[in-house]
């Protein structure tokens, strides 16, 4: 696939959250997939990973 980040400033200083999608694959090889819909990941994954990015790199 094609590399991609989520730029966490943006979401933290626009509010709006990514959406995620997702796949669930059959546990035996050949089934296929047997669920998938899309999440949109708490705010708060975002408030600590700025909160980290700061600390690490003294922000």
């Amino acid at each position: 696939g094609v590399p991609s980040a989520i730029d966490i400033t943006r979401v933290g200083s626009s509010g709006i959250l990514p959406v995620i999608n997702t796949a669930i694959a059959h546990k035996d090889a050949g089934v296929g997939m047997i669920g998938a819909g899309i999440v949109h990941p708490p705010f708060a994954c975002f408030e600590k990973a700025i909160l980290g990015w700061c600390e690490r790199y003294g922000v």
